[in-house]
């Protein structure tokens, strides 16, 4: 298919956007590989489109959005439609009498109008322009509101996390409280503390830690007195890699043993990923004393 620069710009907007079928694009891609004479009009939509795709997240638009734009597209092809379907109109020919059979140029009527295909496609150009313009801005719009309302859940977990902080640094101001530091047995960057209440609950305060990934979760395993191990509880991370745990009624009576594991999961009910840190809180201030067997 050989096309003109003039149909060039009539597609322009729909090569840009890559909407036309397999042979117009083909057709202006071989035009213009061929065609000495500048088509400015692709280097302006063509520097726009892309530069949004790039810069903007991709955020779903609501339905009434899309309902929108298809309505607006449907009444720019209805008009085209009508445009092309429109009869052209043809001047009256001069008729002389049958007395002076004499053969005369036709003129065109003084109401017959003379539009210039040149202005009707520079119209075209710019209704298509303008279209693909509001799609961009709308495209832009959503991708901001989308933005907005993740970045408020952003703030909303920051502010719970330091609620959470706040709340624990509270409680361990108590002076009957008994603490313990959590650190690595392989010598990493996490590392932590917890707490013993007078109230017999726990806190765990870690820092240092890598980013949970999908369904991973840190769970806090722990031993009272020496007995059976059981799960108190899992918490994940984010890029601040800090990570908090309240245990409720530990009742321990000389000490509480505690170790905190990468799992792949929260349904997890035994110890199987790596150890992160471990530690043991004494409800005295030293151990007591072993008694020799």
């Amino acid at each position: 298919m050989v096309i003109a620069c003039g149909r060039v710009r009539d597609l322009a907007p729909g090569f840009v956007l890559g909407a036309l079928d397999p042979a117009e694009m083909t057709a202006v891609r071989d035009h213009l590989s061929a065609c000495t004479k500048p088509h400015p009009e692709l280097r302006e939509m063509g520097g726009v489109l892309p530069y949004l795709g790039g810069s903007l997240d991709p955020v779903e638009p609501p339905k009434r959005l899309r309902a929108a734009v298809m309505t607006a597209a449907l009444t720019d092809l209805r008009a085209r439609s009508a445009e092309k379907a429109a009869p052209a109109e043809i001047a009256p020919a001069a008729v002389e009498p049958e007395a002076a059979p004499v053969l005369t140029v036709l003129e065109p009527a003084r109401s017959a109008r003379v539009v210039s295909l040149a202005r009707v496609r520079a119209l075209r150009s710019r209704r298509a322009a303008a279209w693909v313009t509001r799609v961009a801005a709308a495209v832009a719009v959503v991708s901001l509101v989308g933005y907005a309302v993740a970045l408020q859940g952003d703030v909303n977990h920051l502010h719970d996390v330091q609620v959470k902080t706040d709340k624990i640094l509270h409680d361990i101001s108590d002076p009957r409280a008994r603490s313990a530091v959590l650190a690595s047995p392989v010598g990493s960057k996490s590392a932590g503390e917890a707490w013993l209440l007078p109230s017999g609950n726990v806190d765990v305060l870690l820092h240092g830690l890598e980013p949970t990934k999908g369904d991973e979760v840190y769970t806090v395993w722990s031993s009272v007195d020496g007995g059976a191990i059981f799960r108190a509880g899992w918490f994940t991370v984010d890029d601040q890699g800090q990570g908090s745990l309240e245990i409720d009624n530990a009742s321990p009576s000389s000490s509480v043993w505690l170790m905190v594991r990468l799992e792949s999961n929260s349904d997890v009910q035994m110890p199987t990923g790596p150890v992160i840190v471990t530690g043991t809180i004494w409800v005295y201030s030293v151990p007591p004393a072993t008694t020799p067997v």
